[in-house]
């Protein structure tokens, strides 16, 4: 099985097709030996996609879901917990994503929690109350297809390796 580049033509022809007929894309980034550290960001222009790309280190995993993720969107507080909680079944995947930026000093991150219960539902909203998030069933990322497509980036060798996640 080869692996697929971020830099890859198809590979960007096709987030390029997608960003072109949709207003946003949602991508999945898991960094190699960051004990299991992954992020969830969302693009609006292919601009902004490419540039990202251009910063994360190699072996880094992209996986893009052309499909609409993560439905429910608002500011988190006690209606928007009670739409969540009536709308994602109990026992269920799930993902909360901000959809603004932490930073800490020189770091910045999209804060993200998942779960599978309603309680753990509940307290990942709660820590995120007053942020406004993007919430769902957790993206299907395990398998690609016509709606999902994931590559790596490349060492400064130009091999593509998978890392460590």
């Amino acid at each position: 099985m080869s692996l697929t580049s971020t830099t890859d033509r198809e590979f960007l022809k096709t987030l390029e097709d997608w960003l072109g007929s949709q207003s946003e894309i949602l991508v999945l980034i898991r960094y190699t030996r960051a004990a299991g550290d992954k992020s969830f960001e969302f693009f609006r222009s292919f601009a902004a996609l490419s540039e990202r790309l251009r910063q994360l280190q190699a072996q880094t995993c992209i996986t893009v879901f052309q499909r609409h993720q993560l439905p429910l969107r608002g500011v988190v507080d006690d209606a928007f917990i009670d739409q969540c909680l009536k709308s994602i079944h109990d026992g269920s995947e799930f993902a909360v994503v901000e959809t603004v930026c932490r930073s800490a000093g020189r770091y910045s991150w999209f804060h993200n929690e998942a779960g599978e219960t309603h309680e753990e539902l509940r307290k990942s909203l709660e820590d995120s109350r007053g942020s406004p998030v993007a919430v769902g069933e957790y993206p299907p990322w395990l398998e690609n297809g016509s709606e999902v497509i994931t590559a790596y980036v490349p060492d400064e060798d130009g091999v593509v390796r998978t890392g460590v996640y």
